[in-house]
């Protein structure tokens, strides 16, 4: 056990230096005009990273950040994955106006849900197992709508610049990584340790690849990753995707 711990220390601080540089990255690249929210996200992680070097651990004071920082984390991850659906939607307005729609409708019932769960709790609990508990329903929430928009993406050939495309697929396993390490805090399992340690490897291997991957000449070069159709069943599905983005435009007005 002091070993995995000597070893997760170790990756922490990897993690640190990964957040350093892929901030630097976007920068030099002018993405965080781009891929704003999660530029912001980065930063408010990389220093809730840091803080706990200025501040006494157990203290109300350390408390008090943590879940300040945190809150600001959730409401991040909310605008993350919308930004993330403009992103890929952004030449189908239609749909992508209906999906930022029912995101915002899914979160609005899953805050309700989370409040309600705490309400009827029996047992008193901390204001910050109550916090995580409300974190863990709404992270849920929004991976399922990660998920589908990468399901989009690996289904309909659409042709997206590869920076969109590597940041979403990406943002796929990172994200998950994420929720996974937040449910295992709530559960508190005696085996947690060793999967958190790699939910955390999994999390830095993402920061990485995006270092490398994510460019200003990305965001010129165009990919299709989406499912390899013959080219008549190709624009067959295009044309009903168009018409379906129509439609919903129509609507809309």
């Amino acid at each position: 056990m002091l070993g995995l711990l000597r070893y997760e220390n170790l990756l922490f601080h990897v993690q640190q230096a990964a957040f350093a540089g892929l901030l630097i990255r976007f920068v030099a690249s002018g993405l965080q005009r781009i891929y704003r929210f999660f530029f912001i996200y980065l930063i408010v992680l990389a220093a809730q990273g840091l803080y706990p070097l200025l501040v006494r651990q157990g203290t109300d004071l350390y408390g008090y950040i943590f879940l300040g920082t945190e809150g600001v984390i959730v409401l991040l991850y909310a605008l993350i994955v919308l930004e993330l659906y403009s992103l890929v939607l952004r030449d189908l307005p239609g749909i992508a106006s209906v999906s930022r729609r029912y995101i915002k409708v899914a979160l609005g019932i899953a805050i309700l849900v989370s409040l309600a769960l705490l309400q009827f709790e029996q047992i008193p609990r901390t204001y910050m197992a109550r916090f995580f508990t409300f974190e863990s329903i709404i992270v849920s929430s929004l991976v399922l709508f990660v998920f589908l928009i990468t399901g989009f993406l690996v289904y309909y050939p659409i042709p997206l610049n590869r920076n969109v495309i590597f940041y979403s697929i990406g943002y796929a396993f990172y994200f998950t990584s994420k929720a996974l390490a937040l449910f295992l805090r709530n559960t508190g399992h005696e085996w947690d340790a060793l999967f958190s340690f790699s939910l955390m490897g999994v999390s830095t291997v993402c920061l990485i690849f995006w270092i490398f991957s994510l460019s200003e000449q990305g965001e010129k070069k165009t990919v299709v990753i989406g499912h390899k159709w013959n080219q008549k069943d190709e624009q067959r599905v295009m044309e009903q995707l168009d018409a379906i983005n129509r439609a919903l435009m129509r609507a809309r007005k």
